[in-house]
C-alpha cells in the first residue's frame, strides 16, 4: 500500500501555489516538509487535473523565497473560515 507524504487537499494546494508562481517547488517542499520530487509529482499530478476543469490561475504578485515567509503572512484577518 502506497502511503501520500501530503493529504490530496495539500496537493491541490500545493499545485495552485505552485501554478501561481507564489514560490519555487523547493519553497513548497520546504513548506509543506517534503521533498521536491514530491512536489514535483504533485505538481506534474494535479496541474493536468486543474487544467482539464477548466482552472487557470493568475499568478500572484508577491513571491515569497522561504517556507518563513509564507508563514508570516498568515493571519487570522486574512484566513477565510471554513463553511460549517
Amino acid at each position: 500500500m502506497f502511503t501520500q507524504k501530503i493529504t490530496d487537499d495539500e496537493r491541490v494546494l500545493a499545485a495552485v501555489l505552485y501554478q501561481r508562481k507564489l514560490c519555487t517547488q523547493e519553497t513548497l517542499a520546504e513548506l509543506f516538509t517534503v521533498s521536491r520530487r514530491t512536489i514535483g509529482d504533485v505538481v506534474r499530478g494535479i496541474g493536468p487535473i486543474l487544467a482539464q476543469d477548466g482552472f487557470t490561475p493568475a499568478p500572484t504578485t508577491t513571491r515569497f523565497a522561504t517556507a518563513a515567509e509564507i508563514l508570516a503572512t498568515i493571519t487570522d484577518e486574512n484566513t477565510p473560515t471554513p463553511p460549517g
